[in-house]
């Protein structure tokens, strides 16, 4: 069987679960009036989507729920299932059994459908049972209702069981909601296109605008690129000229330095050398005044000796032999003597040249040392001038190792609310600042700031520039921290302590928030040892710092140590005093030490200036030395010849003593002669040196003069590049927010080829475009946008009706030829079956209009045997449901269905009518399933199985099951007893 079971609960009358089994062609439901057994047919109405409140015999739907009687309570839930056999595929499913629910809570608002106990939607139940026949208008339940209103409709009303059975519903419902997309669709283009009609008289404004705007944006961002760029080659030169300006300042500060030292030491040198020329004139003079009394004593002995000559002279020609012997002696007595002189000054200018040698080697290695200490102090001199410049630069530039901080200390003027650097707010009072630098390690490099949105700002201009990270703090977050009051007692009683950090920090006030947050409670002690003390009573609760810079941390681990030539932002500053003083003492190092090498250097000069005349007074006098031999050598040869025999006679009245003054007095003038001409050369020398030296320092002076103006003009040079150099850097972070470091990554050379006639046209171009919407690119974007859905979603409507044209053509087309079929082949099948159930007579069905076989209405054109009536509603009740009947089973034939329900649809035929139905019915029974609802004998005698409806309970239905033949049986049982 196609239904195989219905399970209601809850339904109307039937409070309890009922399961209605339904296993034979023809089952019939009997029952008194009002035992509801109507209900049945209402529930299957109900579960297959029946949403006439009325059809079901209701005011509201949750009549449909069971309301309570007498003895029973209502209930909250309504709920029917239909059990389909599906295996011949009447229903749209590929499974062989389907259960079909309906469920309806009293609260609710709307009904639950379950397909297979899956939640579905009604649209789901109706496609399952869609062309099936089954359905609440269909051929599938026929109450007594519909027989009557059949004979009574007008032909266009009788449309829809033909359509039914023809299987065009589902066409006509498609049509008919095709037909309502239309019209919507319709609207909708309508509509569409005056929104689009109104889009259009605004897109073409505002693309002219946003042309224009972007336009204007391009030739903006080029001129803005071509600025940046001329600005970027601007700082370039700039800078470059700067870094010239700076060598050749330092250069010619070296230069100036120079000429000074020079011009002082020239100066110097030649007032020492001046004073060393009045000595030696002095020196001179007083020589030559000497030399003049030596040589009149000279002329004074020669005349004497001059006679003594003349004398021996004249005894040698007249004398004896005994006289000229006397003579000889005498001359070689004297003779003797002048050799011995010249030989022993000679002797004595070896002996002189030596010792003037050896001490000139020892003033040698004097010097060498002198000049290896000069270099030492000079180079330790160097050394801290190379820290001091070191410092300058950490001075002038503080952050170059922080990349963020630097960014934003050198644009802080384009920065609201950036206020400065920890290092640089703070000041740490004298003696403090190792300490103060390391309580605050890496958070003196913290900028500080106004409040949460000027640190946004900050980090956003980094960001955009990629700069680097900085931390910031904003003064209007900071908490200020405490040391309690027990262990400040116990810090106040302990030894080594010196206070906390933020008492020896000097700032202004709006900076004390600073001071409080970071150094307020860490400890300074004076040192280690005193510092783990103090920790321990403590507990390790703090920070300690020692002055040397050594840390306790909390809980207890420690930091120590010295890095060379360490320097934080805070220690620099007492450095670079601290370097400046040891320059100074170096530099009076470095002088004395000069000093000593120039002193060495004179002495040096002094000793190989005696050297050289020693020497030149050995060369004088070797030729004497030789001459004063040989002529001491003859004259003792021939006084030898004349007296052989005789020994020496040194005879004291021999006029020796001329002879040895004589001597003694060419000594003294050869040594005074020598002594100044020595002294003129060297004067000569040093006069010389000082007019070359004066010559020198007017040079000098007058380079240094035109150093010091170039200087001047260089300096002033460099102040104008630098305050232009500080404007461009101002206008590129003010007006484009962009660091020099960045912008060198943004510009390349062809920015700034023919940059300033491009700059020039650039703005010529953008006065020339006038007012600019910088708005209008996104308004046509949004507009243009919407423009186009609806452009495309017109185009899309446009064809979607056209779609549905085509397929109401289509689907006319197709009802055409399939109602046409339906209504033939219904129409040869109506005349046999009237004949067969009135017993004669004829009839058929017309078309109202057979041109529009679509829409036309139907009428039936019935003869009874012996009438002739021209209108269906001149008949009689039975009459006219018997046609109808007639009707029925002529579309059975033509379409069987799987199930068909007959509620009380014979109740106005009489018994033999009833009876000629009843069995017409069988007729059927192989193709279609029957549900007989009657209370008609004839009927029941035709089914199989008869549920009987009772209501043993007032108000709550209840089923018996009785089989046609046991129900015999048993009447058959009741006649023999009677008889």
């Amino acid at each position: 069987m196609f239904l195989k079971r219905v399970e209601m609960q809850g339904f109307k009358s039937f409070a309890d679960k009922v399961v209605i089994n339904f296993e034979h062609a023809i089952t019939g439901v009997v029952g008194p009036n009002g035992c509801g057994k109507s209900n049945i047919t209402d529930a299957i109405r109900w579960v297959l989507g029946e949403q006439s409140v009325k059809s079901l015999r209701g005011t509201t739907m949750t009549d449909v729920i069971f309301a309570g009687s007498a003895d029973r309570k209502m209930v909250n839930m309504a709920e029917v299932t239909l059990v389909f056999d599906n295996t011949n595929r009447s229903l749209n499913s590929e499974l062989d059994e389907i259960e079909v629910t309906r469920r309806l809570y009293r609260n609710g608002q709307e009904a639950e459908y379950l397909i297979n106990r899956n939640n579905v939607r009604l649209k789901d139940v109706i496609d399952l049972i869609l062309d099936s026949g089954l359905g609440k208008d269909s051929l599938s339940m026929i109450s007594q209702g519909n027989i009557s209103s059949f004979a009574e409709a007008k032909p266009i009303d009788r449309r829809g069981i033909f359509e039914e059975a023809a299987g065009v519903s589902k066409y006509k419902k498609r049509k008919m909601e095709s037909l309502s997309k239309l019209e919507r669709t319709k609207e909708n283009i309508e509509r569409t296109q005056d929104i689009l009609m109104e889009l259009e008289r605004q897109v073409s404004p505002l693309k002219r605008a946003a042309k224009k705007a972007e336009l204007y944006r391009e030739k903006k961002t080029r001129l803005e690129e071509i600025e940046i760029a001329v600005l970027v080659e601007d700082i370039n030169t700039i800078n470059q000229q700067i870094e010239d300006a700076k060598k050749t300042l330092f250069n010619i500060d070296a230069q100036s330095t120079m000429f000074q030292t020079t011009i002082q030491v020239h100066e110097t040198q030649n007032l020492e050398a001046k004073k060393e020329i009045s000595d030696l004139e002095k020196e001179i003079n007083k020589l030559q005044e000497e030399l003049m009394k030596i040589v009149n004593e000279i002329q004074i002995l020669e005349t004497r000796k001059i006679e003594f000559d003349e004398k021996r002279k004249y005894a040698i020609e007249v004398g004896t032999n005994e006289e000229k012997a006397k003579q000889l002696q005498s001359l070689v007595q004297e003779a003797e003597l002048e050799y011995n002189d010249r030989k022993g000054r000679y002797d004595q200018c070896q002996i002189n040249i030596q010792l003037l040698s050896e001490q000139l080697s020892q003033v040698a290695l004097q010097l060498a040392e002198l000049s290896q200490k000069t270099n030492e102090e000079n180079g330790l001199l160097r050394r801290y001038q190379n820290r001091k410049e070191l410092l300058e630069s950490l001075l002038k530039d503080p952050f170059n190792s922080q990349a963020g901080v630097k960014a934003i200390y050198d644009n802080k003027n384009s920065l609201h609310g950036v206020l400065g650097v920890i290092a640089q707010i703070i000041q740490p009072q004298v003696g403090y600042e190792e300490a103060i630098s390391v309580a605050l390690g890496g958070t003196m490099y913290n900028i500080v700031t106004t409040d949460e949105e000027a640190a946004r700002n900050a980090i956003n201009f980094l960001k955009k520039n990629q700069s680097g990270r900085a931390t910031f703090l904003p003064l209007t977050v900071l908490q200020p921290r405490y040391l309690s009051r027990e262990n400040q007692i116990v810090c106040e009683n302990s030894k080594g302590y010196l206070g906390v950090a933020s008492d020896f920090i000097i700032c202004e006030d709006r900076f004390i928030p600073i001071k409080e947050a970071f150094l307020q409670n860490v400890i300074i002690a004076d040192n280690l040892e005193n510092g783990n003390a103090l920790a321990a009573l403590l507990r390790y609760a703090y920070k300690i710092v020692t002055l040397d810079g050594d840390v306790i941390h909390k809980g207890g681990s420690m930091t120590g140590g010295k890095s060379k030539n360490s320097a934080s932002l805070l220690t620099v500053k007492k450095e670079y005093e601290e370097i400046v003083q040891l320059i100074d003492s170096q530099v009076a190092a470095c002088a004395l030490a000069e000093k000593g090498l120039a002193d060495t250097q004179r002495k040096r000069e002094e000793l190989e200036r005696g050297l050289m005349e020693h020497r030149i007074s050995s060369a004088q006098l070797e030729p004497v030395v030789d001459a004063k031999r040989s002529k001491y050598e003859k004259l003792k040869n021939d006084y030898e010849l004349i007296r052989p025999n005789d020994e020496e006679n040194h005879d004291a009245n021999f006029a020796d003593e001329v002879i040895i003054h004589l001597n003694e007095a060419y000594s003294r003038r050869d040594e005074i002669t020598n002594s100044i001409r020595s002294k003129r050369e060297y004067r000569i020398k040093v006069s010389q040196d000082v007019e070359r030296k004066e010559q020198q320092i007017r040079q000098i002076r007058r380079d240094l003069d035109t150093a010091n103006a170039s200087q001047n003009a260089i300096k002033i040079d460099q102040a104008r590049l630098e305050t232009k150099l500080e404007n461009n850097l101002q206008r590129l972070a003010t007006e484009y927010q962009l660091t020099y470091e960045f912008a060198q990554t943004k510009v390349s050379d062809s920015h700034i080829e023919n940059a300033k006639e491009e700059v020039l046209q650039l703005r010529s171009e953008i006065e020339r475009l006038g007012n600019i919407n910088m708005n209008a690119p996104q308004e046509f974007e949004e507009v243009n946008e919407r423009y186009e859905f609806l452009d495309r979603q017109v185009k899309d409507l446009i064809d979607s009706r056209d779609k549905i044209l085509s397929a109401i053509d289509e689907m006319d087309h197709v009802m055409k030829k399939q109602f046409k079929e339906m209504f033939d082949a219904i129409n040869n099948e109506l005349n046999d079956t009237f004949r067969a159930l009135f017993g004669g007579g004829k009839a058929r069905l017309i078309l109202e209009d057979p041109s529009d076989i679509l829409n036309t209405g139907i009428d039936v054109d019935v003869q009874p045997p012996g009438k002739s009536v021209q209108n269906i509603r001149l008949f009689s009740g039975g009459e006219k449901s018997l046609i109808a009947i007639c009707v029925l089973f002529s579309i059975l034939k033509v379409r069987p269905v799987p199930l068909c329900i007959f509620d009380e649809v014979e109740a106005a035929l009489d018994q033999g009518n009833v009876e000629r139905v009843a069995r017409y019915l069988t007729n059927f029974s192989n193709d279609t399933q029957f549900i007989v609802v009657t209370h008609r004998p004839g009927t029941m005698q035709q089914c199989e199985v008869l549920y009987g409806v009772t209501m043993q309970k007032q108000g709550v239905s209840q089923m018996l099951r009785v089989e046609l033949k046991d129900a015999i049986d048993l009447a058959d049982s009741q006649e023999e007893k009677k008889s």
